[in-house]
Order: C-alpha cells, then structure tokens, then sequence
C-alpha cells in the first residue's frame, strides 16, 4: 500500500546547482565568456551559494484520485477538489494517485533578492533570482526521479510535475492544494494573495498510474512567455 505520509529530501547546493550553460539560457544570452558583464556576477554567486546555500529541502505525498473530470478541469480526493484545467486533467489521464509536492531553495534567495535590490544592484538581483529558479527546478528533478523509483516498485509511471500560475492552472488555488500536502517540514508558508515563501518555492501535482503517459508540455498552445516549465523543462 502506498503511504500518503509526506516524503521529504535534502540537498546541498553542489548537487543541485545549475551549470554557467544552464544560467546563459535561462537568461537569454549565448555564453557568460570573460566578456560578458555578469560573467564576474555569476562566478561569485556560485562560490558564495556553494558555502552558504544549505536549506534547499523538498518532498511529497502520495493521495489517491477520487475523481479525475478531464471536461470539467477538476481533480478531487475526497471532498476537496483542485480545480487544476482541462489542459492539465487531459495529461493526468490514467492517473489512479497524485504526488503533491512542495520544494524551496530556501531562505538565502530572498536575502539576495532584497539585499541587491535594496542597494540597486538590478544585474546581480537578476543573476541571483535567475540561479534561485533553476536551483529549485534542479531540486525538484531528482525528487522526481526518486518518485519514479518509488513508484516502478509497484509498476506505475508518472506524469510531468504541474504547478498553480502555470499551464492555465490558476495560482488562487494553492489554496486549496496546500491542505491536501499536509504536514511536513520543509518549512514553505502561504500568503493570502497565494504566493509562497521562502520566494524560490515551487508546489504542485504529478499524475501517477499503470497507464500514465510522461506527455510534453503544451508551450505550443500557451501564452505564458515567462513560465519555467517553458525555460527549464520543455528544451
């Protein structure tokens, strides 16, 4: 039987820091070569993080689907219902379980973020917020992979991970997921306008079932220029 008791996991920065390739995508230049004015920016960052970023924590819990209406764009367990889009319902199809999960680069992000911003270093804010999402996205990939592991036992597959703010999924209803996750210790709060802190914080669901298929994300049908999943996850 699967346990709906949180699953929690810790990493240094070392192991989920993003490469300098990695930064120069995400922020849209070709190479941070010596002639590149963050190239300095980005090389100090990383040493000081490598020393000081140690919060980065995440987990999951496992609920079993009640109901999936894919029409209606909804996903209950139980009597609480995520109201997640008929986009993200389509690609859950199959699923018999959800891992809803929460992940945080922690507290040191948005020390940087108000530090920099504050004494109106705007590169160095960029640079930092830019390193602050691909570290928690990093984070949240090999949480992932440990879900599949854990999963394969009982030869089941997994979707993609789904996040509210993206993919059409209103952010409003972190409200309604964060209930559901339940306790746990990664220690991520919510405010009442739904955003989270510690601010390079990622929560959501992944679809999991003998017959779930891992589908692409629909970036070809949506909007959203700025989402991570079209940055990180859809290359």
């Amino acid at each position: 039987m699967i346990s709906p008791d949180f699953q929690s996991f810790t990493y240094s920065f070392d192991e989920v820091a993003p490469t300098r390739a990695e930064i120069a995508e995400f922020i849209q230049t070709e190479s941070l070569d010596e002639s590149h004015p963050a190239h300095f920016i980005v090389d100090e960052l990383l040493d000081f993080l490598s020393a000081k970023a140690d919060n980065i924590r995440g987990g999951y819990s496992i609920q079993e689907i009640a109901n999936l209406e894919i029409k209606e764009g909804k996903i209950s367990f139980g009597r609480d219902i995520l109201e997640i889009g008929v986009q993200i319902a389509a690609y859950l199809r199959g699923s018999s379980y959800a891992a809803l999960f929460v992940c945080t680069a922690g507290n040191i992000f948005t020390t940087l973020s108000t530090k920099y911003n504050t004494q109106g270093d705007y590169l160095e804010a960029y640079i930092a917020d830019a390193i602050g999402s691909l570290t928690v996205e990093n984070a949240m990939d090999k949480i992932q992979e440990q879900l599949s592991l854990a999963m394969s036992v009982y030869e089941m597959k997994i979707s993609n991970r789904y996040s509210p703010g993206y993919c059409n999924w209103a952010l409003a209803d972190q409200q309604n997921l964060f209930p559901l996750i339940g306790k746990n210790e990664i220690g991520v709060t919510l405010s009442a306008s739904s955003l989270m802190t510690p601010i390079k914080s990622v929560s959501g669901l992944i679809g999991i079932g003998m017959q779930v298929k891992k589908r692409n994300y629909g970036c070809e049908v949506c909007n959203n220029k700025t989402c991570i999943y079209r940055k990180i996850l859809n290359k």
